[in-house]
């Protein structure tokens, strides 16, 4: 009997591990296509000789259609078959990347990116339902991996490869490899996930759900924090992320196939703090003061982007930028973890305001940008930062506060250290 239950967990810990490495690299080639596929939609833009406004117009159909077809995904994947769906919208895509690159004005570029953002909804919802469903028994020690692997794909690998293509091959070929790369992701989806999203009971104990409803939600200060912060990081993410190669060719007077190196910088460095410096920020008796130097952190940044135009400068503000997005992260994540509140209903509305600030993010930044011009965008954008430093930070570091904000939370039956 002992051996026939060690065989049995030997062989679920394999199983597990199978797992793992099939999500991750699924998750990986994804998020290289979707940011193959951002540098490819801002250079066909370019192409059109579009302004800032429409250029940011068709970086922001996309996330806009993704925030819109958050809900009624989870509604659709909830009633259907993720292997199918998955497999069905990447094929989708590959359709839309043969035709994007003739299309012959912005407006259809934007309508057709529009139509892509709610399918790219569909395949998020599904991949991170079956991770959600899995994290349990993988463990909440690698809860980071999928967003970190995710953004390594979309800000750093995806524009380097996309950037990459269009050097050597041309924009419009370089498309057609994006439509390629959908097309092997339907495959390997149909392979690696499962055919439905049961969720698995482990213990047999049921979570504390707590706080639900948003007016209950908004009672709590860790809640209102966190929210507040990460609509600020989408905000300022996404406007960087859409004007980082503008800024690269227009203001640095880079070569067009070096541009890249700004966005894929920023990325880079969030990915490090989100998958190797979890446990050193949210163990550290200064988390506290962590989080407070990172939001200081992106103000730096913004201040060096809208002040000193120079290589070196805008290279040390991706750095700046990528390391406070990514501690900004992991201690709103963490704080939400521990907070007696709905994990679901949190989740759901993080996700969406995210969505809703990157999409109002690159929009007013575009807008900004042709009224006071590319640099002062990001003067202004300090503003609403400050602000909620000050209301956030700046009197708890008057009182002197204890470092650790969550130590006066009450624990829940979801909050395992």
């Amino acid at each position: 009997m002992p051996l026939q239950a060690d065989a049995a967990v030997s062989a679920r810990d394999g199983e597990l591990r199978a797992f793992l490495l099939r999500f991750i690299g699924l998750t990986l080639l994804s998020g290289v296509t979707i940011g193959m596929n951002k540098v490819l939609a801002t250079l066909l833009g370019l192409h059109l000789h579009v302004s800032n406004f429409q250029l940011a117009a068709i970086s922001s159909a996309e996330t806009l259609a993704m925030a819109l077809g958050t809900i009624p995904a989870g509604y659709i994947l909830s009633r259907g078959n993720p292997k199918h769906l998955y497999a069905g919208v990447s094929l989708s895509l590959a359709l839309a990347f043969c035709v994007l690159p003739w299309l012959p004005g912005w407006q259809w570029v934007a309508l057709l990116m529009f139509l892509v953002g709610l399918c790219i909804s569909l395949r998020i919802v599904a991949m991170s339902t079956v991770f959600l469903v899995r994290l349990p028994e993988l463990g909440q020690g690698k809860a980071g991996w999928y967003k970190g692997t995710l953004i390594l794909g979309m800000q750093f690998l995806g524009p380097l490869c996309g950037n990459y293509l269009i050097a050597q091959l041309g924009l419009k070929t370089g498309f057609l490899i994006s439509a390629l790369m959908f097309a092997m992701l339907a495959v390997l989806g149909w392979q690696v996930l499962p055919s439905n999203t049961a969720p698995r009971k482990l213990g047999g104990h049921a979570a504390v759900p707590g706080a639900a409803s948003l007016r209950e939600l908004l009672r709590l200060p860790v809640v209102r924090s966190t929210y507040l912060f990460e609509i600020l990081a989408s905000f300022t993410a996404s406007s960087v992320g859409v004007f980082s190669i503008l800024l690269a060719i227009r203001v640095l007077h880079w070569p067009a196939h070096h541009s890249v190196w700004l966005m894929a910088v920023q990325g880079l460095s969030c990915v490090l703090v989100l998958l190797f410096l979890g446990r050193l920020v949210l163990a550290s008796p200064y988390r506290e003061q962590l989080y407070g130097g990172a939001h200081l952190a992106i103000m730096a940044a913004l201040l060096i982007l809208g002040l000193w135009p120079s290589s070196i400068a805008y290279l040390g503000a991706s750095v700046l930028l990528g390391l406070g997005l990514g501690v900004n992260n992991l201690v709103n994540t963490d704080n939400i973890a521990r907070a007696p509140v709905d994990k679901a209903r949190v989740s759901a509305h993080l996700t969406l305001f995210g969505m809703v600030g990157g999409t109002a993010g690159a929009l007013a930044a575009g807008r900004l940008a042709d009224l006071t011009g590319l640099r002062n965008v990001f003067l202004i954008w300090l503003a609403p930062w400050l602000a909620a430093w000050l209301a956030f930070h700046g009197s708890r570091w008057l009182r002197r506060a204890p470092p650790a904000a969550v130590s006066s939370l009450a624990p829940t039956a979801e909050s395992t250290p």
